[in-house]
């Protein structure tokens, strides 16, 4: 309980935004969980539905009524043709009688309520999705935004001093990482806005996704207008309910059909879903909250936009921040001046945002503090003409494993989702009731309990209604589905499998003597915002991957036994190799799955996600085909007397249900994992094996860091260094690097790499020279090969 809730208690909204981006990404996510969760509480552990049952249905028919009602739906039906109702009367005139067509009775059917939590899942899914983008693309600026604006909000309680310290380290960080981008990236639209522009393009999808989601809420509900929401509130407001317009009921009629004696009995009953009230209040809170979020994401958006083409906004909010010694130096005009080219050459347009952002979080002290250290160091570096960036460089300090963001989804997001779904399965199997069973009536209690358990441990049939039970038991035996007993473990199997290729990946790459997950680890060290210790760190990495490639080289390529290790070693290729192969197990992993899914759901639903997902836009249920059966047939035999007797029941599986919902996820998610999984395998391909590619990744860091020009013998040298030095394990380790710890901390470890290999040119070492061979041996030397170790007589 104490780990619950300290878990809860870390539960809090990130720095890396504004205000408007929290009411999207935490806010509104977390209230639609909640919402999902009581929802999920009520529908599947509590009673959502209650029914009207004839007098003679004794507990166990009312239970298995219940289950069937919800899983199988219901349909709607008003009481009377004139609504509302004026008096009494109208209901005993103008009353609705019940379809005697079971197909127009069908045509009613309403089954959403099921998929609510899955649909409020989505949307809070919806929401979430441009922040976890946000947090994951913006890291290729070299900056880590969260970091940034999370040391600004801790240093503003600290004392002065100790403060100072710190955001003078991020004002390094801000302007080096500005200087760094434009040598980096060259002049481009992308130069020095790259943060902004991704920022304006997660504000935008805010504006886009509170739009779409309300009208899919208005198609999900089936009204006509888009006002429904504001005509209710005006109905609630002068005492006046909503009319009963079938959205939503209350009140519904199903049909159920039971086997007795061979024969077919159907019953109507009605029910009342009280999870419906629920429903319709969540749903017209959500209707108001996504027209008020519309709004403030449209406004906040414009904001934004303003402050961006305007470039007085960005003066006067330089200058409000300024202290008024620091223009007493100079006129007011060379001020003005000064502040101009401070806002368009040293901060650009990414610093400005993240000014704008750590003043909107942290408050006015340290905004005011940030702006003037950034602006003494734009007047220090004015007066040395930008001639050289300064050493003291930060890099981005969000911790990484030693891949990238595609491998994560395979062995860490999807194992978490998969392994969730599995607990969820197996407590509603083993502590719920995932079967409820139509017994004779003259079965006691514990019979009724023993067929139930019986029939869940020892299988099930599926029998369209419509088809006649078969006479022979082996006919009946074929039909037999037992696959909703294992779909937890499967679950969990899915789930290692997932995890499998990584398992593999940390257990050999170690082989190649390179410490690939502790070099990555030490370059994302948050300690490397302190100078020394980011010196040391660089120094460190830059010596281990210079031995372990010197050390690849002098393994020979003649064993037998694991050549191919060997060989790879020798030929610096091992642990791009394995890496690759990681990739293409990842791509294995992914498609067989898809295809045991597709298998485990029927060959003639290959794309039975697209067809649900069709069915559900146009409000038509998923026809029962035999896979997730909710209604089966059970056989069983009981020893009574020294005789035989056999009995035969009809059952629900309510956990049918859930599986139904959870697979569809999963079809849906294992077809976009393998859509990414294979691109970013071919985009390792490329980059790894093609020379080009290499080269211009190691040239273009060397170039910021002044050590090469771009003239043709520097691009022969940088070929060399690339073929000779860093082969392809030692460019894979860089890029790993760079994607994970930023720009900033590769072109340090590039340039130190670099400084050693082109001083080895220069200066190279001269060969050991072989020492004559010593003949004069001790004469106290008793060896019996002493005859052997002395020279010819003949040979001076």
């Amino acid at each position: 309980m104490d780990k619950l809730t300290q878990y809860l208690s870390s539960i809090k909204p990130y720095r890396d935004c504004d205000f408007i981006d929290r009411l999207n990404s935490f806010y509104t996510v977390i209230g639609t969980v909640c919402f999902a969760v009581l929802v999920s509480g009520w529908s599947f552990v509590g009673t959502p539905i209650q029914c009207w049952f004839p007098a003679y249905f004794k507990g166990w028919w009312i239970q298995y009524s219940l289950d069937y009602c919800y899983v199988q739906n219901t349909y709607f039906l008003p009481f009377t043709k004139s609504v509302p109702l004026k008096n009494y009367w109208d209901l005993i005139r103008s009353p609705i009688d019940i379809p005697e067509s079971v197909e127009k009775r069908e045509e009613r059917l309403i089954g959403y309520y099921q998929w609510v939590p899955f649909i409020l899942a989505l949307v809070a899914v919806c929401f979430w999705m441009p922040m976890a983008f946000w947090r994951a693309l913006n890291m290729h600026s070299g900056i880590s935004v969260k970091t940034v604006c999370d040391m600004t909000s801790i240093v503003e309680h600290v004392e002065p001093l100790s403060r100072r310290k710190n955001v003078d380290k991020i004002a390094q960080l801000l302007d080096h990482s500005t200087v760094l981008s434009a040598r980096l990236h060259g002049r481009n639209l992308f130069t020095g806005r790259y943060i902004l522009l991704l920022y304006l393009a997660v504000k935008i999808y805010y504006v886009i996704n509170a739009v779409m989601l309300f009208f899919m809420l208005q198609h999900f509900l089936g009204v006509d207008d888009s006002f429904w929401g504001a005509r209710v509130f005006y109905n609630l407001v002068y005492g006046r309910q909503w009319e009963e317009t079938g959205n939503f009921p209350r009140v519904t009629i199903c049909d159920f059909e039971v086997r007795e004696l061979g024969n077919v009995h159907r019953h109507s009953v009605q029910c009342v879903l009280m999870i419906n009230m629920f429903n319709e209040k969540i749903f017209l809170f959500f209707w108001w909250w996504f027209i008020i979020l519309a709004v403030l994401n449209f406004v906040n958006l414009l904001c934004w936009i303003a402050s961006i083409i305007f470039d007085s906004f960005s003066w006067s909010y330089v200058i409000s921040y300024l202290q008024d010694s620091d223009r007493w130096e100079m006129s007011e005009s060379e001020f003005l001046f000064n502040i101009e080219n401070f806002v368009k050459i040293c901060l650009q347009p990414d610093g400005m945002f993240l000014l704008r952002l750590i003043g909107t979080n942290s408050g006015e002290i340290v905004s005011k503090e940030l702006v003037n250290s950034l602006w003494n160091r734009y007047l220090s570096r004015k007066i040395s003409n930008h001639k050289k960036v300064d050493d003291d460089q930060s890099l981005a300090l969000t911790p990484h494993n030693d891949d990238d963001l595609v491998d994560r989804v395979n062995y860490y997001y999807t194992p978490i989702i998969i392994a969730f779904f599995s607990l969820t399965l197996s407590a509603k199997q083993y502590v719920g009731q995932p079967i409820q069973c139509w017994v004779p009536a003259q079965f006691t209690g514990a019979w009724e309990q023993y067929t139930e358990n019986y029939c869940f441990v020892q299988n099930t049939y599926f029998l369209q209604l419509t088809n006649q039970i078969p006479v022979d038991y082996v006919e009946r035996d074929s039909r037999e589905i037992g696959y909703y007993q294992w779909v937890p473990f499967i679950l969990a199997l899915q789930a290692f499998l997932f995890y499998l290729p990584c398992l593999i990946w940390r257990l050999t790459n170690w082989y190649s003597g390179i410490s690939v997950l502790g070099i990555t680890n030490m370059a994302v060290d948050a300690g490397n915002m302190d100078h020394e210790t980011r010196k040391k760190n660089v120094k460190t990495v830059a010596q281990h991957i210079r031995q372990s490639l010197n050390l690849q080289r002098e393994l020979s390529t003649s064993g037998k036994l694991f050549g191919f290790l060997i060989y790879g070693k020798h030929y610096g290729i091992y642990v791009t190799g394995l890496y690759l192969f990681i990739k293409f197990l990842y791509i294995l992993n992914v498609v067989c799955q898809f295809l045991i899914l597709n298998r485990f759901l029927g060959a003639q639903y290959t794309f039975w996600g697209f067809e649900i997902l069709r069915d559900l836009a146009y409000g038509r249920e998923w026809q029962e085909s035999g896979h997730f059966p909710r209604v089966t047939m059970c056989d069983f035999d009981v020893r009574v007397l020294g005789n035989l007797h056999r009995w035969t029941v009809q059952c629900v599986l309510m956990i049918n249900m859930f599986n139904e919902k959870i697979y569809l996820f999963l079809w849906w998610w294992f077809f976009i994992i393998s859509i990414f999984t294979f691109l970013n395998f071919f985009y390792w391909i490329f980059v790894s094996f093609n020379e080009n590619m290499q080269v211009n990744f190691i040239s273009r860091y060397l170039r910021v860091s002044d050590k090469i020009s771009d003239t043709l013998p520097e691009q022969r040298r940088v070929g060399k260094f690339v073929r000779r030095e860093l082969r392809p394990d030692g460019v894979f380790l860089l890029r790993i690097i760079a994607s994970n710890a930023g720009d900033i901390i590769a072109t340090e470890l590039i340039k130190s790499l670099w400084t050693v290999y082109d001083a080895k040119q220069n200066h190279p070492t001269p060969p050991p020279v072989q020492s004559k061979k010593n003949v004069n041996y001790d004469k106290n030397d008793q060896s019996p090969y002493q005859e052997e170790k002395m020279p010819l007589a003949g040979s001076q």
